[in-house]
């Protein structure tokens, strides 16, 4: 194995533990959209966006910033990942529920459930590509839970 390779793998491991987190979120927005807590459950649609946008990062060996701006995420990981991260970005509007999800005065109203559920679905089909990507590069036995 060269050593772009072996760096190659690295990054993708690495990728691939962003997208474990991200995977987390997205299995508790299941719960909490079960127990009736939408606010919650918005908040980690978006925290499962920007974690499958670092991961996307991680692998191309790229500095994973700590920003929480999931457009600005999206924007770096199109320039590596063209194929995968549209452009427009679908999950933009999951912007908003970061902090407007968490604290009170903001918005009072949160996203409705059907709202959380698509972007739900369009994340988890971004995962899917990222697991799938990732898997071509790596041993055929290193997986994720997916959620």
């Amino acid at each position: 194995m060269s050593d772009r390779e072996a760096q190659e793998q690295l990054a993708w491991r690495e990728a691939l533990s962003w997208l474990e987190k991200a995977n987390e979120d997205a299995r508790a927005v299941r719960l909490l959209l079960s127990s009736g807590l939408i606010s919650l459950a918005a908040f980690h649609v978006q925290q499962a966006t920007e974690k499958a946008l670092k991961a996307l990062l991680t692998a191309a060996a790229q500095d994973v910033r700590r920003i929480h701006d999931v457009a600005a995420l999206a924007e770096l990981a199109r320039v590596h990942w063209p194929d995968l991260v549209d452009d427009p970005f679908p999950l933009v509007l999951v912007n908003d529920w970061y902090i407007k999800t968490r604290y009170p005065g903001i918005e009072d109203e949160a996203p409705a459930v059907t709202e959380i559920e698509d972007a739900l679905a369009t994340v988890k089909a971004l995962m899917d590509a990222i697991a799938e990507r990732g898997s071509a590069i790596l041993r055929p036995n290193t997986s994720i839970r997916s959620a």
